[in-house]
């Protein structure tokens, strides 16, 4: 066994970013705003080491008092004692925090960051050897940008993706779905085909344009065949969330793609751990392209786990983590994961910068992320900023 290392505290503080414009809405919500915020959680060991994850999944859905009381039982442990090793390599959880760490998988960043710290070596690395040097991301904060600047209509959202292939993104993520709350459904859907045949204008033919409708063309399902005939030559990367999860409307969505527009994949999934029922019936089906469960909450192992299952099926399904309330820490093991999968896509990039972070190791260099190859998760914390900006907001779990 490696020499224990154990965590005698943890630090929570919310941290916040700007993504540097206002970010619009998307089929359902609001206009999502001008900031990002991730709940920076820094867990320190009796050896000196610091692994950093993001606590937002808890915060997103509970209160500071109860993380408090989910992080407590940390306190004292060894952060090689929640998973099973061979030498240096990761081959599973402990039984006795299998259901901890699925219930908290943003746990499971702090402690690969840990790991690999204690042992030299990437994150990655303890799930396998590299297949990639570098990661493609895409730039996902392109949403409803012509219902923020009405007066250019298609044409907003046509302008800050060429603003993002200018900062050298070679994939961008659309939100479309229009006819799901704020237009009518007719001119939802030809909002919707306007937006991206004028983006596929404006980006050229090698750019990957990935569109998103979270599920609004649910009952409209005449209208989605309008949408994927209409926008056929644009060749989409992928449609995702077109429809809610089921398997006669995919049957329709799968012939309507076939007929159209045959190189575009079908992915769904984020809101899942990639174990309900459905999505394993798909794969069966040939339904669905790319699976995309959130990262930063399902953890290393169980996310590596499943692209393991999934090939065990015998199942040709690709793997592309959600990531957008992930934010900065969860990027950096979405680029992580990617480096030891075959399987792996795109990785989805909020766009954001984040100044109390040093991520230089990550280098966005011609449309790629660099793999990291310096210990954990290769970030580090300006001590000095946080301590000025966040200490007096902070949890502390002790």
């Amino acid at each position: 066994m490696p020499d224990p290392h154990r965590i005698t505290e943890i630090r929570v503080a919310p941290v916040e970013s700007a993504f540097g414009r206002q970010v619009g809405r998307n089929s359902r919500m609001e206009p999502y705003g001008y900031n990002q915020r991730e709940w920076l959680t820094q867990f320190k060991t009796d050896s000196g080491l610091i692994g950093i994850t993001n606590a937002r999944p808890f915060m997103n859905r509970s209160s500071l008092l109860r993380l408090k009381n989910a992080l407590q039982p940390l306190i004292g442990r060894d952060i090689f004692e929640f998973h099973t090793l061979s030498g240096q390599r990761v081959t599973g959880v402990n039984p006795r925090w299998e259901t901890y760490l699925l219930e908290h998988g943003f746990v499971s960043y702090a402690l690969f960051d840990l790991m690999g710290r204690a042992f030299d070596i990437p994150a990655h690395r303890l799930l396998g050897d590299p297949v990639s040097d570098s990661v493609e991301p895409y730039d996902s904060s392109l949403y409803f940008q012509d219902l923020i600047h009405p007066e250019e209509g298609a044409g907003a959202v046509a302008r800050e993706a060429s603003e993002a292939v200018a900062k050298g993104w070679t994939a961008v993520k659309l939100k479309i779905g229009r006819p799901g709350r704020w237009f009518e459904p007719q001119a939802g859907t030809e909002r919707d085909i306007e937006v991206v045949n004028s983006v596929r204008d404006a980006v050229g033919p090698e750019i990957k344009i990935l569109v998103d409708a979270n599920n609004a063309y649910d009952g409209k399902l005449d209208l989605l065949e309008t949408y994927i005939r209409e926008t056929a030559d644009a060749k989409t990367y992928w449609m995702e969330e077109m429809i809610t999860e089921e398997i006669a409307g995919y049957r329709k969505l799968r012939g309507w793609r076939d007929k159209y527009t045959p190189e575009t994949m079908l992915v769904d999934g984020e809101g899942d751990q990639g174990r309900n029922t459905i999505y394993w019936e798909m794969m069966e089906q040939e339904l669905l392209d790319a699976i995309q469960p959130d990262m930063l909450h399902l953890g290393f192992w169980p996310f590596h786990k499943l692209a393991l299952d999934i090939i065990e099926a015998g199942y040709d399904t690709k793997i592309a983590p959600h990531n957008f309330n992930g934010a900065r820490i969860g990027l950096s093991g979405v680029v992580q994961f990617g480096a030891v999968t075959d399987r792996f896509t795109v990785a989805e990039d909020s766009t954001l910068e984040f100044d109390i972070y040093d991520d230089s190791a990550y280098e966005f260099k011609n449309g790629r992320i660099r793999v990291p190859t310096e210990p954990g998760l290769a970030i580090t914390v300006n001590q000095d900023l946080y301590a000025k900006r966040h200490s007096n907001l902070e949890l502390v779990v002790s």
